[in-house]
């Protein structure tokens, strides 16, 4: 794990590919099949995360702390391929699942995250946003969120200068 928080992200992705390939368990190759996906992620790998993240479901479906976890990985890489209508489908269809997780310590700043870019791409609420990357910045200093933030405060900036041209054509 402290490879994937300094961004050494292909040595992680060998020595969790190793054990993957070593375990005889199918839950927990499952497992580190899923850990894989937050290295291809953190590479920006996102269509690949995606592919493995949708061929994982029959596997960890009856696992429901590994099924959310799959599951909010997939929507934070549907985002970063743009691709909002699934990342808001998999979102309600989760929210169930989701509600009994966002309050867990390990998993919170996941959902500050998700809940961030559900409410900026998918339910267009800009009116705070700005306000609240900042406080998500605090509790969040890890630099894979710094990361997040920033593409969630440019995605905010390009909404407003959109905004702005429109504003100037419709004079």
């Amino acid at each position: 794990m402290p490879l994937l928080a300094e961004a050494k992200y292909d040595e992680y992705l060998d020595k969790i590919t190793a054990i993957r390939d070593k375990v005889k368990s199918k839950h927990l190759r499952a497992i580190a099949e899923l850990n894989r996906t937050a290295a291809l992620t953190g590479k920006k790998e996102y269509a690949t995360a995606v592919e493995i993240l949708r061929e994982l479901e029959p596997r960890v479906k009856k696992m429901p702390s590994v099924e959310m976890v799959r599951r909010l990985n997939l929507c934070l890489n549907y985002f970063y391929l743009k691709d909002y209508e699934e990342a808001e489908t998999l979102y309600k269809d989760s929210e169930a699942l989701f509600g009994k997780y966002k309050e867990n310590a390990f998993y919170k700043k996941n959902f500050t995250l998700l809940d961030l870019f559900m409410d900026l791409c998918c339910f267009g609420k800009k009116e705070g946003v700005a306000e609240r990357i900042q406080e998500a910045r605090k509790l969040c200093p890890e630099k894979q969120f710094q990361e997040d933030f920033a593409y969630l405060e440019e995605f905010l900036e390009e909404g407003k200068r959109n905004l702005q041209e429109d504003t100037k054509s419709d004079v």
